[in-house]
């Protein structure tokens, strides 16, 4: 039996901006803890390999100090003998940045459609994957697999590792259902010779099952990156695989509390303003992850975030959004 430890969406550089004009409590920080944190699992309970999802990084172009704080933490890692499974995926374009690192005896990218043999633990396995495909998945899919060189007889545990939207997976606040179409993969689209399918892409934890009864893991991001997310809850998985059995175990991270509300559309005085705002904000902890959305385009002329920033906890993330349906305001990642 070996264990292998499951993660993905990671999007490490997410609200990290390496010159920020502004102080302020920063998301990025949260995300590469929970990176750490994950690393720090898989070292402590001893497992035989690590599988990275896809979407390492929150975009294709990144610092090169974000990349090197990516991947230095990787090598103690790889150190310690534990193989690692890195699929490119959407945000990354299907392409990770280049390092050294690549070329560890331990680290092995699905670069292209390929496949990596080993013997673990007296366990003959078979790990393929290839990555994010970006347009047409569900036609380009078998030819994928088929250069993956996985054998339909197979005597060795078969692990596909992909970055790809899946029939039935379920995302968001509304549990929007993902149904077979051109950039979704069927759930009949996978081989009966398979033993265990890990995707990254979809940001809530579950699993689903092909047609013939392989599971498909989603272990979800590591962090929220949206407030669809607010409601779920964050992790990855520990594993447990042989050829006549697998089992699994979903460990939660820590997320900060996400929180909204809507300004009345008829309250145009500033220092009101601040007042329900702040009475709000006594209501949710200190490091909430606090979004106002404005009743009406005035508002945002009447407050600016830096006064809010000002009144409200340090501890605290504010977002000022225009009202539902308006476009003039926009927040990024990487402003400010």
């Amino acid at each position: 039996m070996i264990k292998v430890l499951f993660f993905a969406d990671s999007h490490l550089g997410f609200d990290f901006p390496i010159r920020p004009r502004i102080h302020r409590r920063r998301r990025g920080w949260d995300f590469f803890k929970n990176y750490q944190l994950i690393l720090d699992t898989a070292v402590e309970v001893g497992v035989d390999a690590l599988v990275h999802g896809g979407d390492v990084f929150f975009r294709s172009k990144i610092p090169i100090p974000i990349i090197q704080k990516t991947y230095e933490p990787l090598l103690p890692v790889l150190e310690r003998g534990i193989k690692m499974f890195f699929v490119p995926g959407n945000h990354e374009r299907s392409r990770l940045p280049a390092s050294p690192i690549f070329h560890h005896k331990n680290f092995h990218l699905f670069d292209r459609p390929r496949s990596f043999s080993f013997d673990m633990n007296g366990l003959k396995t078979t790990w393929g994957g290839f990555p994010n495909i970006r347009h047409q998945v569900q036609k380009d899919f078998p030819a994928h697999l088929a250069q993956i060189g996985f054998e339909s007889e197979s005597t060795a545990l078969q692990i596909l590792c992909i970055h790809q939207s899946i029939e039935d997976a379920v995302v968001g606040a509304q549990n929007y259902t993902f149904r077979k179409g051109p950039d979704v993969v069927g759930r009949d689209q996978f081989p009966d010779y398979l033993d265990l399918v890990l995707s990254g892409h979809i940001h809530r934890q579950q699993i689903l099952r092909s047609r013939t009864g392989t599971p498909i893991i989603y272990s979800g991001s590591i962090e929220r990156t949206s407030f669809a997310e607010r409601l779920e809850t964050k992790g990855f998985f520990i594993l447990n695989l042989s050829k006549d059995e697998i089992n699994w175990e979903f460990r939660p991270l820590p997320a900060r509390s996400m929180h909204e509300m809507t300004l009345a559309s008829n309250q145009l005085d500033r220092q009101n303003l601040i007042k329900v705002i702040l009475e709000q904000s006594e209501k949710i902890p200190d490091d909430a992850i606090f979004r106002i959305r404005s009743g009406v385009e005035k508002q945002l002329e009447i407050l600016k975030i830096a006064d809010l920033r000002k009144v409200l906890p340090e501890s605290m993330n504010i977002e000022l959004l225009p009202p539902v349906g308006k476009t003039r305001y926009t927040w990024s990642a990487y402003s400010d």
